[in-house]
């Protein structure tokens, strides 16, 4: 019988061990909680945080647990033998973020692209990421040791404000850009070509590219395209950058232009003869243009006529074949062969529009080359992304097909402008009637119909206009829109005609785009007009005073093939514009024609290019004497060197203008004093022409006026912004002269 010591004993030693195991039956411990609790993390994990004993297992998935949850802002483990011990660190809402210590790179830029935003979670991956992607948008602008840390501040208790702080460190920039071994073209076209930038002394309106190695590949492969486009099929380039100081850098282009593919033949091989006959205008525009250019190969002139008599199949439904070309290479002599290839016809089965919040399908649809039932042509796909690209409220557009059978459908995916409506107030400022103030507001979009809506306020030296305008789309067509508009305005031609004038009044114009090249425009107004305070008593201005209810009508007939609306260097635009007033409706009866022509033809190897353009008005009163409000006027910037409607007879310094009037200019433009890249165009012109048949003077002779100078457009983010300094060379002796002309807007 064991003694009552040893019992004892034993009881205490199962006591302790009993107390023992109450204390570590679990042995996972985690503190640092003050806003969750033990259910809310239990509900982050499917491990049970309440059984006794834990495995390294269940730890490992713990933590991996913990850390998706967006609660939790970081956690550390502690393994001590015995017992696991988790510290959490909860996590904060995001108050406010901060960019610090940026100069170069706006606030906005950056907090528009990182992934942590105001009012979410802070998250470490997040964070991270936003690190580099602030260094990346830093170094796209050439710093390439730009440092970037972020750190957090408490706001409230559950709230801390997000901090990044940037030290930006030197910017690098390309100083100088070198060609070497390009003899085909000029350093200054190929620098036309690139997106990067040189850095000179004259470069008042650019501030040269920064050091950005993507740039420079991007632009590598440009040029390679651009010489095989233009038969240089083996070309090589390659570059390499120096720097000169700091921050400075030379960018050198190293060209192995190869040899260049020239077309012995063309081959037609077209087994569709009824279509010969078609396509032979174009075959032979295609090899007068071919011969033009030395028979060297040009994937741009190949692709156009391609383009054209491919549009000849759609015309005459031909949907089973198509055109195309490729080049044969036989004893070094090569040969442009152009062949049908035979396609299965698709029928378009649906029609599906992706990305338009704002603008309504059927406005979209409505502007569609083709519809559910056409039969699928790549052409029409092309134009039809082209023409959309033209209204304001579409930034991009991709048009794509998903093949069936002999079906297809199309989905048409759009990057829609959701920022259509616009303010704005501006000042301007013309060579012809001064400075002034513009206020506008426009929707370009209004309630997602494609249709505009346009108030305009403006005052200048010369005139006061209030004026609204809406440009209707019908949804019938995509070719037609309809113009109203109502307007007030008061002018004081008190230096010229010698009286001012009131005028209020509305008016409708019908559109119509019956091609890419050609429209015409036909239309209605009326208006009434109250002239007064005549300055003299004579009859040249006492004819245009008092009361009118004047009625027009008008057509405009335009074909257009120049390059560009701003500053056109090659192509054609003819129109003619005819405005008629009826005598037995109008008060102040009148027809007026104005016909105009622009050439403009570019150089191969250069941005140079030659222009000619011509201007011919004739009108007449239907009643009497055409009134000199209704004559034409010239000078100023239909004319420089002269001043604003300084070119015409006068009586007692009025103005009387002409019922005939012509100008002719040529010239040659281009970036001639100037890189490229500063956006700064030249001309150097010379313009001939003269106005008479004034209604009130017996001096009508036709005189010649003529002058010469030189213009710089400067195409700005405003718009384009025009100087010119012109020396009259045969002038009347009434003429008065204006050497210096400036305005807002090209030149010719």
């Amino acid at each position: 019988m064991m003694s009552k010591i040893k019992i004892l004993k034993i009881l205490v030693f199962f006591l302790f061990s009993l107390l023992s195991a109450n204390s570590y039956s679990n042995n996972l411990k985690i503190d640092g909680l003050s806003k969750l609790n033990v259910n809310d993390l239990q509900a982050l994990t499917n491990i049970d945080l309440n059984k006794e004993n834990f495995t390294d297992s269940d730890i490992n998935k713990l933590i991996k647990d913990f850390y998706k949850s967006e609660l939790i802002y970081d956690l550390t483990l502690k393994d001590e033998g015995e017992i696991y011990y988790i510290s959490i660190e909860e996590n904060n809402l995001i108050e406010n973020i901060y960019i610090n210590g940026n100069i170069r790179i706006d606030d906005e830029l950056i907090i528009e692209n990182i992934n942590q935003k105001k009012n979410t979670f802070i998250d470490k991956s997040f964070i991270n990421s936003d690190l580099n992607l602030i260094k990346n948008i830093y170094k796209s602008k050439g710093f390439k040791f730009v440092n970037v840390v972020a750190t957090t501040e408490k706001f409230s208790e559950d709230r801390v404000n997000l901090i990044y702080t940037i030290n930006e460190g030197a910017q690098n920039k390309i100083k100088i850009i070198n060609f070497i071994g390009n003899s085909s073209y000029s350093d200054q076209y190929l620098s036309s070509l690139i997106s990067t930038k040189s850095l000179k002394f004259y470069n008042i309106f650019s501030s040269g590219s920064n050091l950005n190695d993507d740039n420079f590949v991007f632009d590598k492969n440009k040029i390679i395209i651009f010489y095989e486009n233009k038969g240089f099929f083996d070309v090589k380039v390659n570059y390499d950058i120096t720097k000169i100081s700091n921050n400075s850098y030379n960018l050198t282009f190293f060209i192995d232009e190869g040899n260049r593919i020239k077309i012995n033949d063309v081959v037609f091989n077209l087994n569709n003869s009824d279509l010969l006959d078609q396509i032979s205008e174009e075959k032979d525009f295609f090899m007068k243009n071919l011969k033009k250019n030395d028979n060297f190969y040009d994937k741009q002139l190949v692709n156009s006529f391609l383009s054209s008599i491919n549009n000849l199949l759609v015309k005459f439904n031909k949907f089973n074949f198509i055109y195309q070309s490729n080049i044969e290479n036989k004893n070094n002599t090569h040969n442009l062969i152009i062949y049908e290839k035979n396609v299965e016809p698709e029928i378009i089965n649906s029609i599906s529009i992706y990305g338009n919040d704002i603008t309504k399908d059927k406005t979209i649809r409505s502007k569609l080359n083709f519809q559910p039932g056409d039969y699928f042509n790549q052409n029409a796909i092309d134009i039809t992304e082209k023409n959309l690209l033209k209204y304001k409220y579409i930034n991009n557009i991709s048009i794509s097909k998903k093949s069936n059978k002999d079906n297809a459908d199309v989905t048409i995916n759009i990057d829609e402008n959701k920022k259509t409506g616009q303010i704005m107030a501006a000042g301007t400022f013309s060579g012809d009637v001064g400075a002034g103030l513009s206020l506008a507001i426009k929707d370009n979009n209004l309630f997602g119909t494609g249709n505009n809506l346009d108030t305009e306020f403006m005052i200048n030296e010369e005139n006061t206009l209030f004026m609204v305008s809406l440009v209707h789309y019908p949804i019938a067509s995509s070719k037609i829109n309809n113009r109203y508009s109502i307007f007030n305005t008061e002018k004081d031609l008190t230096n010229s005609f010698g009286f001012k004038s009131k005028e209020q009044g509305l008016s409708y114009s019908l559109n119509l785009e019956i091609d890419e090249k050609t429209s015409v425009s036909s239309g209605f107004s009326y208006k009434s007009s109250n002239r007064n305070s005549p300055s003299q008593d004579i009859s040249a201005i006492n004819d245009n005073i008092g009361t009118f209810d004047v009625y027009t009508v008008d057509l405009s007939i335009s074909y257009n093939t120049t390059d560009d609306f701003l500053y056109p260097t090659n192509g054609t635009l003819n129109k003619i514009y005819f405005e008629y007033s009826p005598k037995n409706i109008s008060d102040d009866s009148f027809y007026k024609v104005l016909i105009r022509n622009d050439l403009y033809r570019k150089s191969k190897n250069s941005n140079r290019f030659l222009f000619l353009s011509n201007d011919i008005g004739i009108s007449d009163s239907l009643d009497n004497e055409l009134k000199t409000l209704n004559a034409f006027s010239l000078g100023g910037l239909d004319f420089k060197g002269f001043d604003y409607r300084g070119i015409g007879p006068k009586t007692d310094n009025i103005y009387l203008g002409g019922n005939k009037f012509f100008t002719s200019t040529i010239g040659v433009g281009g970036s001639f004093l100037f890189d490229d890249k500063d956006n700064i165009n030249t001309k150097f012109f010379y313009s001939t022409g003269s106005i008479w048949d004034s209604d009130y003077t017996s001096e009508n002779d036709l005189e010649l006026r003529s002058a010469v100078g030189i213009s710089f457009d400067i195409l700005t983010a405003i718009g384009p912004i025009s100087f010119s300094y012109a020396i009259p060379v045969d002038k009347n002796r009434d003429d008065t002269t204006r050497e210096f002309n400036f305005t807002i807007g090209t030149s010719f």
